[in-house]
């Protein structure tokens, strides 16, 4: 077998875990490359050696058909924008492991041949004796009386914990925590290594978990050992939250009260440690014992030892000989006394003092960070101003603007440096972005030279090429194009999905590269005279992506009304600013920046500002407002502030009810639709029924009105409809429920009428007759009407836009409503699933709600081994397809273990019960309701009576039994806890039942 390299290894270890597989041992290593060697060749081609160093290799492949240059654009607008049509999903934002870092800790094998000198170690209590033979005989020679001579035998029972802090900061140093466990778990010395994520606990305590997320975390105080035979390292920055409040000191002081060694290791270059929390100082640390479990510390400059309640860590930088000294040292094998660095711990260590801020300003910030700064950091800053500071771009940028490989501590400079916060833009929750204090980026701008910040924006266009499928609009792109003066490929012929709330990059890639082309474009903000042909023709641009949804005529419009509106005031500057927040509102869907609807919102207060506009121009600008306050409530809906939300929809109701009073008539319409829907949103809120009773009046009032002075339109009725059925939804009074049904009923199927003669009625028309079934449904009509609406629901999705998992799983779940009268409906919810699972992609976040469906519809049903098997093959998918966050993954796998118990009652295969129990030993570990624990304790027992009726063949029946009583008692308390007294009773009285057969 080819030896491999050691960046080989690191690219295989980085794919395996792209894909799934664990890296954690050499065994699962080993059985990745064992499995890669049967399966053969593989089919990606390296990259050419001849590749130049600053190309990063993310260039995508050209489209097959696609030229590799276009003219340029007669506008003047940079090419490369493309927005989404409506027929892809909306791209995602990857993950940071996306990007590998640059290699963390180079020279790999000379680090495991230095620690290796921990072989030497022999602390601890010793686990076992053997007898020494030649001791023995030298001693009843010596007595004259056979007396035993035991040896205490300690090679290799010391085990190993590295503790890795998981604080914002620390994201540059994941791979340096990965090697080290490699490199550990090599060496020979430890009987076992485990890796812990230290986390801060919302009480602000440390706490371990096994990943980044702090999924299940335990007390950090869990992996204190008194017996000695425990290795504990530390690997952090010394900057995040947990070492500024002390409490990282205080778990330090409990671990350094062992008998066995622990040491920090710090990433960070050594002239940056005076700036952490852990602060730690050079002096002379003295071994206490023939092994360095226990040490003193003498600091430079000092004549006495550290406090007598605070104990010295050793602190030591990743380096070979540094590490190797502390393990010679440590072992015994070294000197007593050895040159180092330690922190002093103590047991009630204070958190640091923040005093007040010395460097208010941006101008502060930079000049200190200059003074600090290594060279390569000072050069990173300036090319990350040009780049949006997600962390996989961050190092992407590093990679590719330096020739030789810097690893991470010119970023981690960066990080803490004083320079970034930690903040997240909208649609990036649970990923690494940073943004610069306010002028920071401008400052550091100013050293940028034009041809790097062209090569910045480059690779994030490649980035973006790369990460964003559909298509999205890449406005890094245009902006390299625009600086560089060079030609964009063209436009691709695709099909782009509707737009939403999380369509499209991520806002701060747009944000970016406008501000970079603001830096060098000096004549952006000229004012110029305003012709009615500039208006005219950014109006005809705008209708262009109305009718093509052509995101560079969008654009180009945005560009030439921000010209327009510098222009002296007047009427046409008012309707250029007014046609300029509409646009920029339309840009929002695709980018969700909160600075376009602050400058929309600017707009429109121009538009309102003096002169004071006509009548019908205010009531078109308050509509404007309307809905862009209705957006800044959907954003803080989902951000989770639901009390900013409500303020905002009031306000947006307050815009919209002035809109309907001085619109004309193209903009009543608008006004009355767009106030429909935030009183139903601030109904959903307060949960307030007249909310929507006032909705429904204000389209009663212009559906009767509208004939008179428009083509009648459907958005009308189909409004109106769905207000109406939500309402009988509501409501309690049952006849008052059916009355407003039986409206609903009426006002859906007028809807569908008008909708066949509209353009877009066919993506529509799904979602309308699945409103119409439930309205009939609710409205007491004849079933076979209901039926029948539901299965032009069900062919009307071949048109729908968008997903359509969501829509197929509603149309199941209604068949599956009707299926007690009508038990022709329950094949019917079968096959609309299995058709809707088979269309749907893998990234569709509907899809393990949909097979969940399905497999446990299969499940009740099932009457034949066939069918059982195909159930569980289904829940199977459904778990896989569900994260393990979720609190819909424990439900999922109970319904995967009932179903493998199911299969074994046929089959009587005993490993369908022991997988079943092991999947729902998890979910009742992972359930976030006791309610679903109560269900999976319970089939955890019907499962362990199985078991032992089994075990009366292999002596373990009692064993069984036994488990199952005790699963089934803690089902009957978990479930009366729950407030479900129907299943605790039937939980009870299935644990009496067994309780009583144990004793008999």
């Amino acid at each position: 077998m080819t030896r491999m390299t050691e960046p080989s290894l690191a690219e295989l270890i980085a794919l395996l875990r792209q894909g799934g597989l664990r890296t954690d041992d050499a065994q699962s290593l080993a059985d990745a490359v064992w499995l890669a060697r049967q399966m053969g060749p593989s089919t990606r081609t390296a990259s050419p050696e001849g590749r130049p160093a600053g190309d990063t290799g993310l260039r995508p492949a050209a489209p097959a058909g696609r030229r590799s240059a276009e003219p340029a654009d007669p506008e003047g607008l940079p090419p490369g924008l493309r927005l989404p049509l409506p027929a892809v999903d909306p791209p995602r934002h990857v993950p940071p492991t996306a990007v590998p870092a640059p290699s963390s800790l180079p020279g790999l094998l000379t680090l495991q041949r230095a620690l290796r000198q921990l072989q030497r170690h022999r602390g601890g209590a010793p686990s076992r004796f053997v007898l020494d033979e030649r001791a023995t005989a030298e001693r009843s020679a010596r007595t004259g009386l056979t007396v035993p001579v035991l040896t205490p035998v300690t090679r290799r029972t010391m085990s190993l914990h590295l503790l890795v802090d998981s604080s914002s900061s620390m994201v540059v140093w994941e791979q340096v925590a990965e090697q080290m466990l490699q490199v550990l778990g090599r060496i020979g010395v430890f009987r076992d290594v485990r890796l812990h994520r230290l986390h801060e606990s919302p009480d602000g305590r440390p706490v371990l978990a096994s990943g980044r997320s702090g999924d299940r975390p335990r007390p950090a105080e869990d992996i204190v050992d008194p017996t000695g035979r425990q290795f504990t390292l530390v690997i952090t920055d010394g900057a995040g939250p947990l070492w500024r409040s002390g409490a990282a000191q205080r778990l330090l002081h409990r671990l350094a009260a062992q008998s066995a060694p622990v040491a920090v290791l710090q990433p960070l270059p050594q002239r940056l440690w005076p700036r952490t929390a852990l602060a730690p100082r050079p002096g002379e640390l003295r071994r206490l014992g023939p092994e360095g479990g226990r040490c003193d510390f003498v600091p430079e400059g000092s004549s006495g030892a550290a406090r007598e309640d605070g104990l010295p860590v050793p602190v030591l930088p990743l380096s070979p000989q540094a590490l190797e000294r502390w393990a010679r040292w440590v072992s015994g094998a070294g000197p007593r006394e050895v040159r180092g660095a330690a922190a002093l711990v103590l047991p009630d260590h204070q958190a640091a003092e923040h005093g007040p801020e010395r460097f208010p300003t941006a101008q502060d910030r930079v000049t200190r960070f200059r003074s600090d700064a290594s060279p390569t950091a000072q050069r990173l800053a300036a090319y990350l101003a040009a780049a949006p500071l997600a962390l996989p771009v961050m190092l992407g940028v590093q990679h590719m603007m330096f020739r030789s490989a810097t690893g991470p501590s010119p970023l981690a400079e960066v990080l803490l440096g004083g320079l970034l916060s930690h903040a997240n833009p909208a649609g990036t929750e649970g990923e690494t972005w940073y943004d610069f204090a306010p002028g920071v980026r401008e400052l550091l701008l100013e050293r940028l030279a034009k041809d790097e910040a062209v090569l910045v924006l480059k690779f994030c266009s490649a980035y973006v090429e790369r990460h964003f499928e559909g298509d999205p609009p890449n406005f890094t792109a245009m902006a390299a194009a625009q600086l560089s003066g060079t030609d964009a490929p063209p436009l691709a012929d695709f099909r782009p999905s509707a737009p939403g709330p999380t369509a499209g990059v991520p806002a701060p890639f747009a944000a970016v590269a406008a501000e970079v082309v603001r830096r060098f474009t000096t004549d952006r903000r000229r004012a110029v005279p305003v012709p009615d042909e500039q208006l005219a023709a950014a109006r005809e641009l705008l209708a262009r992506y109305a009718r093509e949804q052509d995101g560079r005529a969008l654009w180009t419009a945005i560009q030439k009304l921000r010209v327009i509106v510098t222009g002296p005031p007047g009427p046409l500057v008012s309707e250029a600013n007014l046609e300029l927040a509409e646009a920029l509102l339309a840009l929002h869907r695709w980018n969700p920046d909160p600075a376009l609807l602050d400058e929309a919102d600017e707009a429109v207060d121009r538009t309102l500002g003096p002169p004071a506009p006509a009548g019908s121009t205010v009531g078109r600008a308050r509509l404007v407002r309307g809905r862009l306050r209705m957006t800044q409530a959907r954003d803080r809906r989902e951000a989770g502030d639901l009390r900013r939300a409500e303020d905002l929809l009031d306000s947006a109701s307050v815009e919209l009810d002035g809109a309907t009073r001085l619109a004309d008539e193209d903009t009543l319409l608008g006004a009355v639709l767009e106030r429909a829907r935030a009183l139903e949103q601030l109904a959903e809120i307060r949960d307030s029924a007249l909310l929507l009773r006032e909705a429904a009046g204000s389209l009663r009032t212009l559906a009767r009105v509208q004939p008179l002075w428009a083509r009648r339109s459907a958005d009308v009725p189909l409004q109106l409809g769905r207000v109406l059925l939500t309402i009988a939804r509501t409501t309690t009074d049952g006849k008052e429920a059916r009355e407003f049904a039986v409206e609903a009923v009426e006002e859906l199927a007028a809807a569908r009428e008008l909708l066949g003669a509209e353009p877009d009625g066919p993506s529509r028309t799904a979602g309308l007759l699945l409103d119409l079934a439930e309205a009939q449904e609710r409205a007491g009509e004849d079933e076979e009407a209901v039926l029948l609406t539901l299965g032009e629901a069900e062919h009307a999705l071949e048109f729908a836009a968008g997903p359509r998992a969501c829509l197929a799983l509603r149309i199941a779940r209604m068949y599956r409503a009707l299926s007690a009268r009508r038990p022709a409906a329950y094949s019917f919810a079968c096959d609309v699933l299995a058709r809707a699972a088979s269309h749907a992609p893998a990234e569709d976040p509907a899809l393990a709600p949909l097979l969940a469906e399905r497999g446990e519809m299969l499940l009740d049903s099932a009457d034949t081994e066939e069918h059982v098997t195909a159930a569980v093959d289904v829940l199977r998918g459904a778990v896989r397809a569900t994260p393990e966050d979720r609190p819909e993954w424990a439900p999922r796998l109970i319904l995967l273990g009932r179903a493998l118990h199911a299969r074994f009652r046929r089959a009587r295969d005993r490993t369908d019960l022991l997988e079943a129990d092991r999947h729902l030993s998890r979910a009742v570990s992972a359930a976030y309701d006791r309610g679903v624990a109560a269900r999976g304790w319970y089939e955890r027992g019907r499962v362990q009576i199985e078991l032992g009726r089994l075990g009366e063949y292999t002596g373990r029946r009692a064993d069984h039994l036994h488990q199952a009583a005790g699963h089934l008692r803690r089902a009957a308390r978990e479930a009366r806890e729950a407030g479900d007294e129907l299943f605790a009773a039937e939980a009870r009285h299935a644990y009496d039942e067994l309780s009583r057969r144990l004793r008999s």
